[in-house]
């Protein structure tokens, strides 16, 4: 049994090793992260914080506009988490220290979104990486994502959408969202990408007082630029207070690509024909296209004119059967290229 000593230390040991992986944390996130499934997890937090504070474990950072206060490690919180295995570094240059006090990382707001994503994803049971972390261990990649999840089979590349976009950064953002949701993307610090989730907060207004919807948008970038139908996970989330994360619905999405559905609309036109073998065949340039239904249910399968297996597998109905054969002769047309996740 643990005894009160104990479990102040593991308490020490796990929730500094968090304010190191993200760099800084409120006492609101670190309490998710502890007590993930606890209605007290901010109390909680809130003691073991005024602890670390007495002890000079931490430094106290008060963010803008009433958002609460940021935690960083001291010296001495490094010590602690040596002495415990782990090698961390101070925060006490995180920010920028102007004449008038204290000012964070002009991300800051977006990276409480971020950070109240990737404490839901830890309560359902993900293992998380935050940027900062990634950072660490990703010196050479080009564009670090804005946190990393593993679930299982299952690494989720985490993107906030908190600004609006050009249409180039759009068209840059979508590209780089299809790569790791299509699973080519390069690996990040030793992680395999292959799910995609998009942040956001909603409402939204920009500086113009125009509404942002920031899920439409990147939805219209992934249908342009796609080569195939993916899934993306959207987390949609309410404000709570001046900055950080309230209520996050998370929900996945098959979107379907226009590259796609433009050769569904020639194969239609083209007309699917009986086929010798049992259901529906047509051509499509080099390949034929084929979808049945038998005792196993629906099926596609692309090959070669000369009869060389491309791809197969199982749909649910005649019309996901059609439209995945569409989806594979799109592959075939724009073979994918292993690249960075985020451009």
């Amino acid at each position: 049994m643990t005894t009160p000593h104990e479990q102040r230390r593991l308490n020490d040991a796990n929730g500094l090793h968090f304010v190191h992986q993200f760099g800084w944390l409120r006492t609101a996130e670190l309490g998710k992260l502890l007590w993930p499934n606890s209605p007290a997890s901010r109390q909680a937090a809130d003691r073991l914080a005024r602890s670390w504070i007495e002890r000079q474990l931490v430094l106290v950072r008060e963010l803008p506009d009433g958002a609460g206060r940021a935690l960083v490690l001291a010296a001495a919180g490094v010590r602690l988490l040596a002495e415990n295995g782990i090698e961390a570094g101070s925060g006490k240059d995180i920010g920028r220290f102007p004449e008038e006090g204290w000012l964070p990382p002009a991300s800051w707001r977006h990276d409480l979104i971020g950070h109240g994503v990737l404490c839901e994803l830890h309560r359902r049971g993900y293992q998380i990486y935050p940027e900062m972390e990634l950072r660490r261990h990703a010196k050479n990649h080009s564009k670090i994502p804005d946190g990393f999840a593993i679930k299982g089979n299952e690494g989720i590349v985490l993107e906030v959408e908190h600004a609006r976009k050009t249409g180039k950064e759009m068209h840059k953002l979508a590209d780089a969202l299809c790569i790791a949701a299509s699973g080519q993307a390069a690996s990040i610090a030793g992680f395999k990408p292959n799910a995609v989730m998009v942040a956001f907060l909603t409402p939204v207004v920009d500086e113009r007082g125009h509404t942002l919807n920031h899920q439409t948008r990147v939805r219209n970038g992934i249908q342009a630029v796609a080569k195939t139908d993916l899934s993306i996970y959207w987390a949609k989330c309410t404000l709570l207070g001046s900055a950080g994360v309230g209520q996050i619905d998370i929900q996945k999405e098959q979107i379907s690509a226009d590259r796609a559905s433009r050769i569904l609309q020639i194969l239609e036109a083209s007309g699917w024909r009986p086929h010798r073998s049992g259901g529906l065949a047509v051509a499509y340039n080099k390949h034929i296209a084929y979808v049945w239904d038998d005792e196993n249910g629906w099926s596609f399968a692309v090959e070669t004119i000369d009869g060389k297996p491309v791809e197969a597998n199982y749909a649910t109905n005649i019309t996901e059967a059609k439209r995945a054969a569409a989806s594979a002769l799109a592959r075939i047309e724009q073979p994918g290229r292993t690249r960075s996740a985020t451009g």
